[in-house]
């Protein structure tokens, strides 16, 4: 069976840190296929200034050299907000012989009982909770979740052998960057933004004067 990664977030806007993440996770879990979903209206967070369609096609040129990571506008196309169960469901009826792993950082494994429905998440799919180097809380599983914790070393192995159900951690954190101190950098000029941004996307952003 094939596992499919879905690496959700307002990508606002995407950089090398979620691209080293979702290639650290292609590797570990040897995913088909990773799905990069911009959330149109996240729940959790104030809706980007910087328009969805706008996230959307910096992730396109972010990815356009990577055929195993693929954009995904379904939220986009979705009104209200970009509840991630009702993403799953859908990303279920297109794939229903697959196993479907989330990935998810830790601080917003911590926050989960804060999401809509989120006790229903592994009725449609698999969890991956990234350790993030920001992030000083001792990782620790959520009560609901008991008995369902796999190592890192079998999540490959066991991911594939079902659809949905398994949860696992993953202790490698991607490199320290944030959209916010990105966005903060593009504000001001700053030289290092290069270093943290593909080539491409910096250019878009240019072009099309986001961030100032």
């Amino acid at each position: 069976m094939e596992t499919i990664g879905i690496f959700g977030g307002t990508f606002n806007p995407i950089h090398n840190g979620h691209l080293a993440l979702a290639n650290s996770v292609l590797n570990t879990l040897h995913c088909a296929q990773i799905r990069l979903i911009p959330a149109a209206v996240p729940p959790h967070k104030e809706t980007p200034a910087v328009t969805a369609e706008h996230r959307a096609a910096m992730v396109a040129l972010a990815i356009q050299d990577q055929p195993q990571l693929v954009l995904d506008t379904c939220e986009l196309a979705r009104q209200g907000p970009s509840y991630t169960i009702d993403t799953l469901h859908l990303l279920r009826q297109r794939f229903p012989a697959q196993a479907l792993c989330l990935i998810m950082g830790q601080d917003s494994y911590q926050k989960l009982p804060s999401w809509h429905r989120w006790q229903a998440l592994l009725d449609a799919c698999h969890l991956l909770v990234v350790h993030r180097a920001d992030c000083d809380e001792q990782l620790s599983l959520h009560a609901a979740h008991a008995g369902r914790l796999i190592d890192i070393a079998r999540a490959a192995h066991m991911f594939a052998q079902q659809t949905h159900g398994l949860i696992s951690f993953l202790p490698n954190p991607p490199p320290d960057l944030s959209s916010t101190r990105i966005r903060a950098e593009l504000q001001a000029q700053s030289p290092a933004i290069t270093t943290a941004l593909p080539p491409l996307v910096l250019r878009y952003i240019q072009q099309n004067h986001l961030y100032q």
